[in-house]
């Protein structure tokens, strides 16, 4: 027994001075030091241009019927008057009735074209809501430091901060070496199919089918947000999850709820449903996801730095920890959300048709067609139809964290923020219209530098979306400056 007990303390030993050794190795990947630029804004005038374009109401609907398409013709008009040199220097054409692109022709035609995205439409405000609003959702209403209403921050911000870069610098004469196009689409909100595949789709047409460096929406600058790290967190992302969306129908006789079969169609379609809920897409930590933590992890108090510098002996405890919380849960696997549910249209008749469609946020590694073999394996039942609706996607490819182009932005973000801010890559785990670049660029990233705590991630699609006048005016510092550094890359 001595012995057993000797070996056993000599293992936990050995373990326990390679995980230090492990930790002390465990060094940071953030970049050196970046001198500070010094970039005057204007931070008054692009906030009220900013509430300006959030008073039009550009509201996608699944149902296109819905969509008032005059909201979207006055901010064309509106943004045509706010920058007058923008208008001036660059090319604008209307694509596909909504959408706008902006041509911003480079001085050296065989270098690579740049692309900057944001997207002209926001979600709707759920009916009845609007009096929870401390101010208007359409007001564009500017109090207490920030600019209110439903696109402050989704994402007529990254429009606005990208116009308000480009007017400055087309102000002052600049021409940039490489083409740089500005594309705004106007259906993000609903997937992209007719406004940013249709301006990706014109430039195909036009023989422009590669990209230097893409940018849009999709990580931004966290305080507070990651255990164990006090400073603020600039997350890129560098992919996006896929989606796919798939019904579940099952039919048969309905007839009177008093002779009821010893299975209903409600009660096969409510088991359906709850079995993909309790049987989870399997999770680990690896990928885009490990990637973030390998940046994130050195940054971390003592015990977090331990475990992340020590996957191969922590994993098992570091993603339980994780799929606690649905934030980080969405990281590690492709998630389950059951979110519309059709049956019955009287309480005394059975009904004859129950449906529910189930949404899925596809990992990286995981694909459309193996999410449904998946969804068939656990529910396992041929009462039960399974198809999809409307257009999924598979996972975006995963952008490269060592290439010019992450260099490039990562050190934009040191000299506009500050060298004192942790970079990292992160994994988007909602949708983007940066994925139908995803083929036609191997730097294809999401950012924009707005502040965001958790109090503010619950207004995101929510009551009482907001803006700080602060990350507006850090977010059009940092447009002016990423557009000279990715022109010089």
């Amino acid at each position: 027994m001595k012995k057993f007990l000797f070996s056993l303390a000599g293992a936990v030993a050995a373990i326990a001075a390679v995980a230090i050794v492990n930790t002390t190795r465990f060094a940071s990947k953030q970049p050196p030091h970046q001198a500070p630029v010094e970039i005057v804004v204007d931070r008054d005038a692009a906030a009220a241009r900013l509430a300006g374009a959030i008073r039009f109401r550009t509201v996608s609907f699944e149902e296109s019927e819905k969509v008032d398409r005059t909201a979207f013709d006055a901010l064309h008009a509106y943004l045509e008057q706010a920058y007058p040199a923008t208008h001036a220097a660059l090319s604008r054409e209307v694509v596909n009735g909504s959408s706008l692109l902006f041509t911003w022709r480079g001085s050296e035609m065989t270098l690579d074209p740049v692309v900057l995205m944001g997207h002209l439409d926001v979600v709707p405000v759920v009916p009845g809501t609007e009096g929870q609003w401390s101010h208007p959702p359409f007001g564009g209403d500017i109090a207490d430091g920030f600019v209110w209403g439903r696109g402050a921050v989704d994402d007529k911000s990254s429009v606005i901060a990208v116009l308000e870069a480009v007017e400055k610098l087309a102000s002052e004469g600049y021409r940039p070496r490489r083409t740089t196009y500005l594309a705004f689409g106007h259906d993000e909100e609903v997937g992209g199919p007719e406004g940013a595949a249709k301006i990706a789709d014109a430039l195909s047409a036009r023989g422009v089918t590669r990209f230097a460096f893409v940018t849009d929406e999709g990580g931004v600058v966290g305080q507070g947000l990651v255990p164990g790290i006090d400073k603020p967190t600039a997350l890129i992302g560098i992919a996006e999850k896929g989606y796919l969306n798939l019904r579940l129908t099952v039919s048969g006789e309905g007839g009177h709820s008093s002779t009821p079969p010893a299975d209903t169609n409600v009660g096969i379609l409510s088991r359906a449903v709850a079995v993909l809920e309790e049987t989870p897409f399997p999770a680990r930590l690896d990928g885009a996801a490990r990637d973030m933590f390998d940046y994130l992890g050195p940054e971390m108090s003592y015990g977090l730095r331990l475990a992340f510098a020590n996957l191969w002996l922590t994993r098992p405890i570091v993603e339980r920890r994780m799929l606690r919380n649905p934030q980080s849960a969405a990281l590690l696997r492709t998630t389950t959300a059951a979110t519309m549910l059709s049956a019955g249209v009287k309480p005394n008749l059975l009904a004859p048709l129950a449906s529910a469609v189930v949404n899925f946020r596809i990992k990286p590694g995981e694909t459309m067609e193996t999410v449904k073999t998946f969804v068939r394996r656990v529910v396992n039942d041929e009462r039960v139809k399974i198809e999809s609706v409307g257009n999924g996607r598979d996972p975006s490819p995963v952008s490269d964290t060592t290439s010019p182009a992450f260099n490039v932005m990562t050190k934009t973000i040191r000299q506009v923020l500050g060298s004192d801010i942790v970079v990292s890559p992160m994994l988007v785990v909602g949708g983007t219209d940066a994925k139908y670049y995803s083929q036609r660029s191997p730097n294809v990233f999401r950012f924009l530098p707005a502040v965001i705590t958790q109090e503010d991630f619950r207004r995101f699609h929510g009551t009482n979306e907001r803006l700080s006048i602060d990350s507006l005016a850090t977010s059009v510092r940092y447009f002016y400056q990423l557009v000279r550094n990715v022109d010089a890359m």
